[in-house]
């Protein structure tokens, strides 16, 4: 099969970086709920650098592996990831294209949610992160941070630079996308709304497979968490009554 990607790592290593980032991530939740930490911290004063701490913990984890593996066995270069330039006005295209068709598909299952009384079981109001953090105003400046600056790079070298090109080389782009949405999905552990994020993961990898570039993933997942933080901010503040978008 053509190698789309050119990804360096093998089945067998994609296999076994996949599988020892979810044993440790599991690990590191079953330790949580036993020792009871994040109930020890949660009500706290040291909330926000709690959460930024446990963030951090599952950045390493999920990256961790990835690097190591990389570095004993491959060269570990920037372009291994998939990080390749693309011009700011491409990149621009693919942002406001990508945005364009996920907002169009989430207002068509609205719709139909809406006029035909179906209940579709995980699509429903995604939950507000930044009460997690804390309601202070440098609370929300480091969610704001957090949602728009880090998580995008780190969610976008492991899920597209790494997994989507890996599985794309072994079972095509069709395969890939689809499997490597579904497991972005349930990485997520937001079990009420996973349709929504299985249909962002399937636009991200395209955006991906079409740029073959990390980078316009990644100025997409920053573009589409900063108007999910922004819309939770002004909700927060009230200056969106939660009750004008549920009623």
């Amino acid at each position: 099969m053509r190698k789309y990607f050119q990804a360096p790592w093998t089945f067998r290593e994609t296999i076994f970086i996949l599988f020892t980032t979810i044993a440790l991530i599991a690990l590191a939740i079953g330790a949580d709920s036993i020792l009871n930490i994040t109930d020890s911290f949660i009500d706290s004063d040291h909330r926000t650098i709690f959460i930024l701490g446990m963030l951090a913990v599952q950045w390493v984890l999920m990256l961790g592996p990835l690097f190591i593996v990389s570095k004993a066995k491959h060269k570990n270069r920037a372009k291994d990831y998939g990080i390749k330039k693309v011009p700011a006005i491409k990149t621009a295209g693919y942002v406001l294209g990508g945005y364009i068709k996920y907002i169009g598909l989430i207002l068509i299952l609205s719709m139909l949610v809406l006029y035909t009384n179906l209940k579709i079981p995980g699509f429903q109001a995604q939950e507000n992160i930044i009460p997690f953090f804390g309601e202070s105003t440098s609370s929300i400046i480091v969610a704001g941070i957090v949602a728009i600056a880090l998580a995008p790079v780190v969610e976008e070298i492991f899920f597209r630079g790494f997994l989507l090109r890996s599985l794309s080389n072994q079972w095509g782009t069709l395969a890939g996308n689809l499997i490597t949405a579904g497991i972005f999905a349930l990485f997520h552990m937001q079990w009420q709304n996973i349709i929504p994020i299985f249909i962002l993961g399937i636009i991200i990898n395209s955006i991906t497979i079409r740029s073959k570039s990390i980078i316009p993933s990644i100025a997409f997942h920053a573009f589409n968490n900063a108007i999910a933080f922004i819309l939770s901010v002004l909700i927060i503040k009230d200056v969106i009554p939660i009750e004008n978008i549920t009623s």
